[in-house]
């Protein structure tokens, strides 16, 4: 046991000045120089906020007693909180309808949804997670009358796996289901090869993943996320089982996708991890959950995430895997694929493409744990010059279960130890934690007991980072 430390009070009063903040590029500044072919070098314009991602964990989402699977109550409850929470609508039908450019849908507009059936096990897009979408999309309210469900669409080419999934005309009535067939379009990416003939007939397009891995034998890419999904876009996937990081960018940075994408969604109730899958058993979560709620008991990821920015939610998908096993997930950690997709120099990967924003100090991400809003700790703006390279916030959740603890770190730092040391109102350390820094924003979660394992009650405290000679201190309380 650490021998308890006093905090001077007027540290303890004030947050600890931080040096010379780094500067973060944009995503329009970042895109690699020299590119000699052309190729999209700005988000699509149906990207309405890029760099913005809802993330979701609701540890009520996996049933833990009974036979176990989806709590379906929950993962709608999620879906509606994400939806308005992204677009900052105070209704449902607003919110859905924010996503689409304004004036753009009429009674005739198609709306086609992805899903990833491959495997149509545990680790498979939860149906009950695409029907709170459906039904979301239901609502509104298109010349004055609510938007038709045979409108919507849901789609795959690559599995025949839609029913035992559960994606079957009874849990979504008046919506067209079925493993589609392709049709030369004329438009599609990789020298216009065939796809889906539900996408080449929608207005508009929702990509909903889940978080699985695949035994790539390039190491950057051992991914089955929102990019592979398409795979089941397009016409014979078994022939474009190369060059995986080329193929995965072409398929979603040209061509339909590129065009009509307007949502991502990582349905990652259950998920497996990075190199496991595609088809197989889920995974354990449980390091990842417990960084965010050291009361949760579930297996599954309990996470939700949801984006118009294809970019954003990839790279957070990976961060939650590689925070499951303890990888770094910086900018430059991320997969060949995703880096020449967000403005960054691959060799290799040319042009460089830039559809979205892949470093996290750029991104406004929303939290939401067990159905209570937290604050983020940077709120990056397009008047800011630069984003403070170091920050710290904590926050008891809701269910009173646990502190969330994040912490910002400049990206030079990753692989270096960090200190998190908790102190009590009069001062003295009550808790100290050692973690390495996996990224830009790190995250941990404390059960508010001591050192010793005495519960805390209620009351103010103050947490203090440490990494090198950078230090950063927050207040929170206790509230239960």
């Amino acid at each position: 046991m650490g021998r308890k430390t006093s905090m001077e009070r007027r540290d303890f009063l004030k947050t600890t000045a931080v040096g010379a903040a780094g500067l973060s590029l944009g995503p329009g500044i970042t895109k690699a120089l020299g590119a000699t072919a052309t190729g999209p070098t700005t988000p699509s314009t149906l990207n309405k906020w890029p760099g913005r991602v809802v993330i979701n964990f609701n540890k009520n989402s996996i049933k833990t007693t009974g036979s176990g699977g989806v709590d379906a109550a929950t993962v709608k409850t999620m879906m509606e909180e994400s939806i308005m929470k992204l677009t900052d609508k105070t209704t449902l039908a607003e919110a859905w309808l924010a996503i689409f450019p304004e004036g753009a849908l009429t009674a005739t507009t198609k709306i086609a949804i992805k899903v990833n059936t491959l495997n149509s096990g545990l680790p498979a897009p939860c149906w009950q997670s695409v029907k709170a979408i459906t039904d979301g999309l239901q609502l509104m309210q298109v010349g004055g009358a609510a938007f038709p469900a045979s409108n919507i669409s849901i789609y795959e080419m690559n599995s025949s796996g839609l029913s035992s999934a559960g994606y079957t005309t009874a849990n979504f009535p008046g919506i067209s289901i079925g493993t589609d067939t392709a049709v030369d379009g004329g438009d599609g990416a990789l020298n216009n090869r065939t796809y889906a003939s539900k996408l080449k007939a929608a207005t508009f397009l929702i990509n909903v993943f889940s978080p699985r891995g695949h035994s790539f034998p390039s190491a950057g890419s051992q991914f089955t996320l929102g990019f592979k999904s398409h795979y089941g876009t397009y016409s014979n996937p078994s022939g474009i089982h190369s060059n995986w990081d080329s193929n995965f960018r072409e398929l979603v940075c040209t061509g339909p996708v590129y065009k009509k994408l307007v949502l991502s969604v990582c349905s990652g109730i259950f998920g497996m991890n990075e190199g496991n899958g595609p088809i197989g058993k889920e995974d354990s979560y449980t390091t990842y959950v417990k960084s965010i709620d050291s009361a949760a008991t579930v297996k599954g990821p309990a996470t939700i995430m949801m984006s118009t920015d294809p970019i954003a939610i990839e790279m957070q998908t990976i961060k939650m895997m590689r925070i499951n096993q303890a990888g770094k997930y910086t900018k430059d950690d991320m997969p060949g694929y995703l880096k020449a997709s967000g403005g960054m120099t691959v060799t290799g990967l040319t042009p460089a493409y830039n559809i979205g924003t892949i470093d996290e100090a750029q991104m406004n991400i929303r939290k939401i744990i067990n159905s209570g809003g937290v604050t983020p700790i940077h709120e990056p703006t397009s008047s800011s010059p630069g984003i403070a390279s170091v920050g710290l916030r904590a926050h008891q959740i809701n269910g009173h279960g646990s502190v969330f603890l994040e912490f910002k770190l400049p990206s030079d730092h990753v692989g270096n130890p960090a200190t998190i040391e908790i102190f009590n109102a009069q001062g003295s350390r009550v808790m100290v934690f050692s973690q390495k820094v996996l990224g830009v924003v790190n995250q941990l979660s404390w059960d508010k007991r001591s050192s010793q394992g005495v519960m805390m009650s209620k009351g103010m405290y103050v947490a203090r980072l440490s990494s090198g000679a950078l230090q950063e201190s927050a207040r929170f309380s206790i509230i239960g």
